[in-house]
């Protein structure tokens, strides 16, 4: 099942559920989806930089721009990585498939969130 699909099942067993935590479910859900996008951003501004900004800045000013950047991105990555870990938890309580499920590896988790940006953008309403 696409991950949209199991994001919008678990919203909508959220809706039918008396649990006193429905609110902080669904927002689980969204800041999920927004941490997804997060690092994503994070990751491309890194790309970006690395790609340009050894030919504009001086070496320690550049070295000092990767290591800021790249802090930037493990925090990005931190808080998506809980987000989803969260949302996965509030899917085995309301008895629906895991939006992740995947093993806690690193990368895995990081495709998993390029998978939800791509999903999202693909689908879009314009």
């Amino acid at each position: 099942m696409p991950i949209k699909q199991r994001i919008n099942t678990l919203i909508e067993r959220i809706n039918q559920s008396e649990d006193s935590g429905k609110r902080e479910y669904l927002q689980a859900v969204e800041t999920m989806i927004g941490d997804c996008g997060k690092y994503i951003e994070r990751v491309s501004v890194m790309e970006a930089a690395q790609a340009t900004a050894r030919f504009r800045l001086e070496a320690d000013e550049y070295k000092e721009l990767i290591v800021r950047l790249d802090r930037a991105r493990k925090s990005a990555y931190d808080g998506m990585m809980v987000s989803v870990k969260l949302v996965d938890r509030v899917c085995a309580l309301m008895g629906v498939e895991k939006v992740y499920g995947g093993p806690d590896e690193r990368i895995l988790i990081a495709d998993f969130a390029g998978e939800v940006v791509k999903e999202y953008f693909d689908e879009r309403r314009l």
